[in-house]
């Protein structure tokens, strides 16, 4: 195949915990589920939770041709945005499995619809017998126990600055040259964010947050720990997360995202860490897909429980094997761009990423200092399947957040730098939106990839390094997104400043692996490079302006 190219000129839970409301963000299509195991009985209010999984969604009264009954229009939006189909595992699970379990007498926590299972809570272990016992299920786990008091309550809705003062957190902002975007006017407006975390204490009166609730962007909350809890009285560590991105004190403090509209979901506990917690994760990042979530970040991560039989070892990290990181990979195949905290184990015994950072698809955020240096706590890749991970970093020590009064404040984590990469990254997301709209989020993720600041020598540390706004805002303008060959489906892009000539292949054209060889007009071999993937990447950087002969041989 020749094509003519013409070259021209983006552990332990390393943070916190769970509960929702939901304002005008249609719920009908949230199916919220749960499970529970038989282990020792402990005090009398002590309730343990299972994983149920099934085996299929047969007879199931949802199609695959009416996604409005459980998927929220945004959510069909972002679908159609980015040409991604709507198959079975965006179908809920099969009610009529659920039901039958509830009469049984167990209490379903919370569900996932792409993993198909449930979570449960009971009181007796032993009963768990029960549900094994059904046709339909594969396998029951034990997750965890609680001793919280946890009652079943419905979800309840919740109800221009251009003059740009970052106040504290301009070092934060500035070392991502985020101010291109702000000044273009990207300040993530229509850009809907999900943030997974432990608890959002006094969001609902923090006045750092007064504009977020006056113009009706606080999108709801919702408790897959706890839903009869009040999440703004719960741990503090998700208000600290918001605040990076959407806080705005004037003359004080100005967040990464502050026109951005935001879901708040409680998925961790404040106390105890067990493997119901990231089935919570699960539900969450499945409900923030539901609601036509645009972004998400979570400054979570897994590794060690306090029971040890639950722990995962180094060699799951490969995205592939826990189900949290399955559904992280899930969600980014959804269209959802998708942010994740590499965890602050750098400087101990595990050092690596946790689950879900360690899932493919998602952009896993280590922490450099203010001076753009790697900081010692910040967990390293790759992973064991040799995938670079983290592949960006932002401000990780000592970044600037607002306190749970409303006043500036300093913490230092991969949980901060995570939250203020999304926000930026949300603003991108708009621009790119209004700027090229045949990107998808791929060619995104690859452009602020390029853009970093370690693009051509990536590390363990950094990955990537720490990406460049303006230089990824730049490419939007004028990166050229071409299907010059429609019946074998290439994508070509070309990028300026490093010179990198992406060709993209069609998988079901069984276009894997072979030889890229690029020629001049008069026949001149120039560069050749071998691949198995479909995704081909040539170094055109010595080439002078001109037409040129890409040949793909397949193997």
């Amino acid at each position: 195949m020749n094509i003519t190219v013409l070259k021209d000129y983006f552990c332990k839970s390393i943070l916190m915990k769970n509960n929702f409301h939901m304002k005008s963000i249609p719920i009908k299509f949230v199916i919220i589920l749960a499970a529970i195991y038989a282990f020792p009985l402990h005090a009398q209010s002590t309730k343990y939770f299972f994983y149920v999984q099934f085996k299929n969604k047969n007879s199931t009264v949802y199609s695959l041709d009416n996604p409005s009954a459980y998927l929220s229009q945004r959510a069909i939006y972002r679908r159609k945005l980015y040409s991604i189909p709507i198959d079975s595992t965006d179908l809920p699970v099969n009610p009529n499995y659920v039901s039958a379990i509830s009469n049984l007498g167990f209490k379903i926590h919370c569900s996932t619809k792409w993993l198909n299972g449930v979570t449960v809570l009971v009181k007796d272990s032993t009963l768990i017998s029960k549900i094994r016992k059904l046709p339909y299920v594969k396998f029951v786990q034990y997750t965890g126990i609680t001793n919280e008091d946890i009652l079943a309550s419905p979800r309840q809705q919740v109800s221009d600055q251009t003059n740009f003062d970052y106040g504290v957190a301009a070092t934060q902002i500035n070392q991502l040259n985020g101010s291109i975007l702000y000044v273009n006017g990207f300040r993530g407006e229509n850009i809907h964010i999900a943030i997974l975390d432990a608890g959002f204490r006094n969001v609902d009166k923090n006045p750092a947050f007064d504009s977020l609730r006056l113009e009706n962007r606080l999108l709801g909350t919702m408790d897959f720990v706890n839903p009869s809890s009040n999440i703004y009285t719960e741990d503090t560590h998700g208000a600290y997360v918001l605040s990076t991105m959407a806080a705005n004190v004037p003359g004080k403090f100005l967040g990464t995202a502050p026109k951005a509209s935001y879901l708040l979901i409680r998925t961790e506990a404040a106390t105890g860490e067990y493997l119901c917690e990231p089935d919570f994760w699960v539900s969450g990042i499945e409900m923030a897909d539901s609601a036509g979530i645009d972004l998400a970040t979570t400054s979570l991560g897994y590794t060690e429980f306090d029971n040890s039989s639950m722990n995962y070892k180094y060699a799951d990290l490969n995205g592939k094997t826990a189900r949290a990181s399955i559904a992280a990979s899930l969600a980014c195949k959804k269209g959802m761009m998708l942010l994740n905290s590499a965890g602050n184990e750098g400087n101990k015994s595990w050092k690596y990423i946790s689950v879900p950072s360690d899932a493919e698809g998602v952009i896993t955020v280590g922490a450099v200092t203010a001076n753009g240096t790697p900081t010692s706590f910040s967990s390293i890749g790759p992973t064991p399947d040799g995938r670079l991970k983290p592949e960006l970093c932002a401000m990780g020590s000592g970044s600037a957040l607002i306190s749970t009064e409303g006043n500036p404040a300093a913490g230092s984590g991969t949980s901060y730098s995570c939250p203020i990469l999304a926000g930026m990254t949300a603003c991108y997301l708009q621009a790119a939106r209004n700027k090229s709209k045949g990107l998808n989020l791929d060619d995104l993720k690859e452009i602020l990839f390029r853009s970093g600041s370690q693009y051509f020598n990536p590390t363990p540390q950094m990955g990537y390094g720490i990406p460049n706004f303006e230089i990824a805002y730049e490419e939007l303008k004028n990166i050229r997104n071409v299907n010059l060959n429609a019946k074998k489906s290439v994508k070509v892009l070309i990028k300026a400043e490093n010179q990198i000539l992406r060709v993209r292949l069609d998988e079901k054209e069984g276009l894997t692996s072979g030889i890229a060889r690029l020629f001049t007009l008069t026949g001149q071999k120039i560069a050749e490079q071998s691949f198995n993937t479909s995704d081909i990447r040539l170094n055109i950087e010595r080439l002078e302006n001109g037409i040129y002969i890409l040949q793909i041989d397949k193997k």
